[in-house]
């Protein structure tokens, strides 16, 4: 082996960056070129003791500006999982599975404990829980016997192998997106022109160059109507209930931009066809300014009686929604869409007290898994933990129980 791949092999291969380099491998390259050996943080005092050895260099003490790593492994609350799969991207050695929009979790006996899933986390549901001496996967700091040495080093190089096919397969599937790409654009770029006669390949190239140019406008207006809705949709999503006044200008302007998108595909579309055909039914403004304005009645309405307003201001705002529901109805009665097939579900009243009783017995059952997996909890700890846990339970069942 070369000397960089001696010095990768001593290193913890958790990939976590805290020495400066985005993997344990460009470190591994740093310190042949002459970077100083004590900055990685997971190594501890026993990748610094054996690279000096290696090296034929003094032992220098841990670089504790680069922050602590200590022998753990990564967590998801797996309850409050959004399926965003940010943590999935993040994972250098593909220790985390899910999909999106479903439930995500850790395999423990891959994790190296980076936390690099950590911080992308928009709901914050993970977390880093230590491990105990008898279970350290890749990270050091101790005196280890030769058998535990060498169950430490396949460990390191089963991390490392992990870790070069997440690389491969991302670069296999970059390869294979640019390799799409350039065909498609090669294929508009070039198109196909089978004729004997010069003059009749001419009218053939000129026609497939017109083609091309309005399948890219095509394209280009699809995009732009994608775009204007996504915008409006984000934006209603984000304004307050009800929004304000420079929030309702905006959306008008979101709206009337949405609606030039969409005017100016259909106006591609009916151009680019060659035979008539049968128009869809049109999206009418006025009815999705209707649709937006019933909304915000509600929204306003539904505000108003959670603060409890003045009984003149609820009726005002009911007066305001039902207004706005029969300018709805106007609306679809005048538009070219067919009217929306209305079915009537009952829903189950939300019992606030039952929800309050779940929560409670989730994060109990939650904080007794965080005490068994830690090492060396107090048993008066774990007892106390499970008493709250029955206590929970025994609380939704009777609260549920007839």
């Amino acid at each position: 082996m070369s000397l960089i791949q001696r010095i990768d092999a001593l290193l913890p291969q958790t990939q976590c960056g805290k020495c400066g380099h985005p993997g344990c491998k460009p470190y591994a390259q740093g310190i042949a070129e002459g970077e100083p050996i004590n900055k990685c943080p997971p190594g501890g005092d026993e990748t610094i003791s054996a690279l000096a050895e290696l090296l034929k260099v003094p032992v220098l003490e841990l670089d504790i500006s680069r922050g602590s790593a200590p022998p753990q492994v990564a967590y998801i609350r797996e309850a409050e999982c959004i399926g965003c799969t940010k943590c999935i991207q993040a994972c250098p050695i593909d220790a985390i599975v899910g999909a999106a929009k479903l439930m995500h979790t850790v395999i423990i006996d891959e994790c190296t404990g980076c936390d690099l899933c950590v911080a992308p986390c928009p709901v914050d549901c993970i977390e880093m829980h230590p491990l105990p001496l008898g279970t350290l996967p890749v990270v050091g700091g101790l005196a280890f016997s030769l058998e535990e040495q060498r169950a430490r080093a396949a460990k390191r190089d089963h991390a490392r192998q992990r870790f070069e096919r997440r690389n491969q397969r991302l670069q296999r599937e970059e390869q294979q997106k640019q390799a799409e790409r350039e065909a498609r654009v090669k294929r508009a770029a070039q198109p196909e022109v089978v004729a004997t006669d010069p003059v009749q390949a001419a009218l053939e190239r000129v026609r497939a160059q017109k083609a091309a140019t309005v399948d890219a406008a095509l394209k280009k207006a699809k995009i732009d109507v994608a775009m204007s809705r996504a915008q409006l949709h984000k934006s209603l999503k984000a304004f307050g209930h009800p929004p304000t006044f420079e929030q309702q200008t905006q959306l008008i302007v979101l709206q009337q931009q949405f609606e030039a998108a969409e005017l100016a595909l259909a106006k591609l579309e009916s151009s680019a066809t060659p035979a008539p055909t049968v128009p869809a039914p049109a999206k009418d403004a006025d009815l999705k300014r209707a649709k937006i304005q019933l909304a915000m009645r509600r929204a306003e309405l539904k505000k108003a009686q959670s603060a409890e307003a003045a009984p003149e201001q609820i009726a005002a705002l009911e007066q305001a929604l039902r207004d706005a529901e029969q300018a709805l109805h106007a609306a679809e009665a005048t538009s070219d869409q067919p009217l929306p097939d209305l079915v009537r579900v009952e829903k189950r009243p939300i019992d606030s007290q039952l929800r309050q009783l779940k929560t409670e017995l989730a994060y109990a059952r939650a904080d007794l898994n965080k005490l068994e997996r830690r090492a060396g909890t107090p048993t008066e700890m774990l007892d106390k933990a499970r008493a709250r846990l029955q206590d929970a339970e025994r609380q939704v069942q009777d609260h549920v129980a007839p």
